[in-house]
């Protein structure tokens, strides 16, 4: 398909999205800040995290396990009740907003808690992601699965869903930039501590050495492995075999040419 090709095809799923996507103020009063996180860019990792070190700093009981029911009593769907009437509590989703939230932000007309962003170089979150539900949705080769036509299905988060998180996302983060901080997955898994801190911060909580140490001391995959709720059913952490994917020089081009053509807001991944 051509770029002209493509960007009609996605004009019509983000009309779609711009009269259904209200995640963030029909919730806003339930909760007090939102995690916005692209698919496989360690949500599941930093919630384990960010929820032992707020459940030292406020002396309550850390998460049972790291995925599945008992992983979100203080960062979960905001669609759930509060667990603990002391903590803060912050909405987790994959939601991608609604461009009429971003306009209401820019005049004024809207104002949201706040909110952290997870994101991860679409390259990289792409493979994962493949190497998680190649099976499961039979999404064939790799090569396949990146050439997938615009819009993409609603129920495989292709390219096109990373396109559009990162330019609903990026806009929104440009309007509200004291609202909206943006994290990294590379920077947290470079400094896990540090990022777990400017998370907590950006909720107004401020972190002690001994709070970062508990988020630190369940940041490995082995941590995050061993504490998995087995009736939860998603391989949150696959094994070593599985997350290896053979990068081809064709393939390679062809994504950052896709990227490059259709991501207005890149966090800085495509380079300039």
């Amino acid at each position: 398909m051509s770029l002209a090709t493509d960007s009609m095809a996605l004009a019509g799923r983000d009309l779609e999205n711009d009269i259904q996507a209200f995640h963030l103020v029909r919730y806003a009063s339930s909760v007090d800040g939102f995690l916005a996180t692209a698919k496989n860019s360690g949500t599941h990792w930093l919630r384990f995290m960010a929820s032992h070190a707020i459940a030292h700093r406020l002396c309550l009981p850390s998460p049972e396990t790291s995925s599945g029911p008992g992983s979100d009593d203080f960062i979960g769907h905001p669609k759930h009740a509060r667990v603990h009437p002391t903590a803060p509590r912050i909405g987790s989703s994959h939601n991608i907003p609604s461009r009429l939230i971003t306009v209401a932000a820019e005049v004024g007309m809207l104002d949201l808690p706040p909110t952290v962003v997870l994101v991860r170089d679409p390259r990289e979150a792409l493979a994962s992601y493949y190497v998680k539900w190649a099976e499961t949705y039979e999404l064939g080769t790799f090569s396949e699965f990146l050439r997938r036509p615009a819009p993409g299905k609603k129920k495989i988060d292709d390219v096109w869903w990373f396109v559009r998180f990162f330019n609903r996302w990026g806009a929104l983060a440009a309007a509200l930039p004291d609202r909206v901080l943006v994290l990294k997955h590379e920077e947290l898994k470079a400094d896990p501590g540090a990022g777990v801190r400017r998370f907590w911060a950006h909720f107004g909580v401020r972190l002690d050495s001994d709070d970062v140490a508990a988020a630190v001391a369940v940041s490995s995959k082995a941590a995050v492995a061993a504490r998995l709720d087995p009736a939860y059913g998603e391989a949150i952490v696959p094994s070593e075999a599985k997350r290896a994917v053979v990068w081809s020089d064709e393939d390679r081009a062809w994504l950052s040419a896709l990227l490059r053509g259709h991501l207005r807001h890149d966090f800085g991944y495509l380079g300039h």
